[in-house]
């Protein structure tokens, strides 16, 4: 009998139907996120849940090559205006009702609805105009301008598709239901603490290259820890699977352990930066903010803060995302003498008793905002420090949550400056989201307008030509540098601590990981 046991449980195993594998427990820093909708979301640490719950139409595999998952098929018409959707048969949220052409429509809809406030997944469909239905499984997305990249974005987790029944029933309380079509059922959350997914038997339609049939685990835990030595001490007890964001210090000593793997991949895209509020005196002069860059000492953060573990940033993108250019690293090297002469050209020529500058009887002060966490709040003490030494009074606030974003991308923002980042392997759309001046009030976190740049940004999305592409992003990156738009700090890297019996683990191009394939021992 147990032999006959064994070999079914081999047979479904080679199928891709393995039995669930018991429970996997994660540990992840970021106590602070928005909520797990994710047409709502702007969190990337949030979207390390609910992408387990939510579908997207397109997979972006290991290479960065796009493959269908709940799209079978995508073309777009000669300008790239109007894209044809052909869609999975036979898939079902997690309520029971089918996914469809209607699903989509729903999404797209409530993604671009004001009435959402999405910060990720509205901009990400770009020039929407609407979505026409061809048939129950076929749409037509239309567009006002060409948008080459629409694609691309249909990969990125934040365009999740939802439930709309379960939206329309529940309504405002649907981030406390959250559901889906993914491997993984929402099961219960205790803010800020804890939530608890559960797999979904029905499950049988994965992207390609990830196995076939329900995820290999029955349960999924997360458990939100601030502080890093915590959140390792769980990982070293044994309380915890997996953890993210090891402290740079304690790699080295975890590698040498047999006992645990460490997994690591560059978030490759805006490099993690101070962003500056260009509308917002002092810092609106050209001249104060490049005197901050050249006061900035990005090799003394890394020896105190980042041990060579998170590479430093001198541009505005990190090396590794597609047309970064490598000319511009040297546009800002350490120099406090240089930093000095800009701030006294900018007429902050005089000394209070505190040994910061005046001008106008106004003390050169920097209102700066950060999140929690060690990688967020050290670099910016050290900053703090080095621009003391050139005169500069900057305070640090540090925000959590929804508040953070809120305040740094309010017309009537306090904050001089703020510490942010975000990912991808094309910085086509982050690049619009984040510098086009259509998102001042939303995504444009630094309020700076330039029409120069805003044309290329939109170029940039109507084109596939490589080459073009090349030019326009070296062009687009040279303006937001050259202009001081943001002082890049470090490039931020995914590195996960995880139990040895824990297998098949990796990171996606975006460098978010994947439970679905995951076995426990």
């Amino acid at each position: 009998m147990r032999k006959a046991l064994g070999l079914m449980l081999a047979m479904l195993v080679l199928m891709g139907f393995a039995p669930a594998q018991g429970e996997l427990t994660v540990a992840i820093r970021n106590i602070d996120y928005d909520t797990f909708d994710p047409n709502v979301s702007s969190f990337t640490q949030a979207a390390y849940v609910f992408r387990n719950i939510f579908d997207r139409l397109i997979y972006i595999d290991e290479n960065s090559d796009l493959v269908p998952w709940l799209a079978t098929s995508w073309e777009a018409n000669e300008d790239a205006t109007v894209w044809t959707l052909t869609l999975r048969e036979g898939v079902t949220f997690h309520d029971g009702t089918p996914f469809n052409a209607e699903a989509v429509v729903y999404n797209f809809e409530r993604m671009v609805d004001p009435a959402t406030q999405s910060r990720q997944a509205g901009p990400l469909l770009g020039p929407y105009d609407r979505t026409e239905i061809i048939d129950g499984n076929t749409v037509e997305v239309h567009f006002t301008e060409p948008y080459a990249l629409f694609s691309f974005a249909l990969s990125s987790p934040f365009m999740g598709l939802v439930s709309p029944a379960a939206v329309e029933e529940a309504g405002d309380r649907f981030n406390q239901v959250l559901i889906g079509s993914g491997p993984f059922k929402f099961v219960s959350e205790n803010p800020h603490v804890e939530v608890v997914l559960e797999q979904n038997p029905d499950y049988n339609w994965g992207p390609e290259g990830l196995h076939e049939g329900p995820a290999y685990l029955d349960r999924l835990v997360f458990k939100f820890i601030l502080e890093d030595e915590t959140r390792l001490a769980t990982l070293l007890s044994g309380e915890t699977d997996i953890i993210d964001e090891i402290p740079p210090a304690q790699v080295d000593r975890i590698l040498q352990d047999p006992t645990f793997e460490v997994f690591g991949a560059p978030k490759v895209g805006i490099a993690r930066s101070v962003f500056f509020n260009t509308q917002k005196p002092p810092v609106d002069d050209i001249r104060v903010r490049r005197a901050i860059l050249h006061a900035i000492d990005r090799e003394a953060i890394n020896i105190a803060i980042f041990k060579g573990v998170y590479p430093l940033a001198s541009v505005v993108l990190t090396p590794g995302t597609r047309f970064y250019d490598a000319t511009l690293e040297e546009l800002y090297p350490y120099d406090p003498e240089g930093a000095i002469a800009l701030l006294e050209e900018a007429g902050w020529t005089e000394m209070n008793r505190d040994g910061f500058r005046v001008k106008d009887g106004e003390v050169l002060r920097i209102d700066h905002t950060t999140f929690p966490g060690f990688v967020a709040e050290a670099p910016a003490e050290i900053i703090q420090a080095q621009l003391r030494d050139v005169g500069i009074d900057m305070s640090i606030t540090v925000v959590q949550g929804a508040a953070y974003l809120d305040g740094i991308i309010s017309p009537d923002s306090i904050y001089h400056s703020s510490l942010i980042g975000t990912y991808s392997p094309d910085p086509g759309l982050i690049l619009n989201r984040t510098f086009n001046s259509a998102g001042m009030g939303t995504t444009n976190w630094a309020h700076y307008a330039n029409p120069e740049l805003d044309a290329l940004l939109q170029e940039g999305l109507q084109t596939t030509d490589e080459a073009a592409r090349t030019e326009i992003y070296a062009a687009a990156q040279k303006i937001i540098m050259e202009n001081a738009v943001v002082a890049p700090i470090y490039a931020n890297v995914s590195i996960f601590g995880a139990q040895g019996g824990v297998s098949g683990f990796k990171f996606d191009p975006y460098a978010q990981p994947e439970f679905f394939d995951i076995r426990v021992e």
